[in-house]
């Protein structure tokens, strides 16, 4: 099943499953954000048998996949659209591996999602546009052990990456206490900051608990059982 992860300012609202067309606005539609850089009908992801189609609906800030403007357009898995200050990734894992499916999401079907600017936190309107990433020269690495296995090495190539239990991760770890989605690390030109999102498992650098963190070369933390180094160079 298709789902997408809503973010605002990197960090993580809500998971939504789309098993129809749904209409993203600020006064009508499946999902309603009430920003003023959002028209009041903005865009509309539709369902086309198996593939989902993003339409941006003459918005005045326009739609952005991938940082790019666009009208239309048959989205991937992996895909991030951009409208206003919201992001929505669009992951569907049957163009992985038709045998995986996902549970424990929101599914808006038959009702509306409202989400309110003023209870997340004050939100600039971006012109339209405007887009503020700027190319790392080379992706930083991840090196994930647990235990005395030998580590996983992952490059940490998507604008965020998120960890955690939820088969939409894009580096799933396992384990009671992880949350769905546990941390996401952020990439804005050459510089990561990983966020803690949520589960009992707290994020930790150095043994102390961190709500978010800037990563320099070398930093390690740890989620649960879980043991990773950040690297830019080895």
């Amino acid at each position: 099943m298709a789902n997408l992860s809503i973010f605002s300012q990197d960090k993580l609202l809500q998971e939504v499953q789309l098993k129809k067309t749904v209409i993203i606005g600020r006064e009508t539609g499946d999902i309603i954000i009430k920003n003023p850089g959002i028209s009041a009908r903005h865009v509309k992801i539709e369902k086309d048998g198996s593939r989902f189609i993003v339409h941006d609906l003459n918005s005045t800030n326009g739609t952005f996949v991938n940082d790019k403007k666009v009208d239309s357009m048959t989205l991937s898995s992996g895909d991030v659209i951009t409208v206003g200050k919201y992001s929505f990734k669009f992951d569907d894992p049957e163009q992985k591996n038709p045998d995986e499916t996902l549970d424990g999401f929101d599914d808006i079907g038959g009702r509306t999602i409202v989400m309110d600017s003023s209870k997340i936190k004050s939100l600039l309107e971006q012109p339209p546009g405007a887009s503020t990433r700027s190319e790392a020269k080379e992706s930083a690495k991840l090196f994930m052990s647990q235990g005395s296995g030998a580590p996983k090495v992952m490059k940490l190539e998507k604008d965020t990456a998120l960890i955690g239990t939820s088969n939409n991760s894009d580096i799933q770890i396992k384990g009671f206490t992880i949350g769905r989605i546990a941390a996401s690390i952020t990439r804005n030109g050459d510089q990561y900051e990983i966020s803690y999102q949520g589960g009992l498992a707290k994020l930790r650098m150095d043994g102390e608990t961190v709500e978010k963190h800037t990563l320099s070369n070398g930093d390690k933390f740890s989620i649960a059982s879980y043991d990773f180094e950040f690297r830019t160079e080895l």
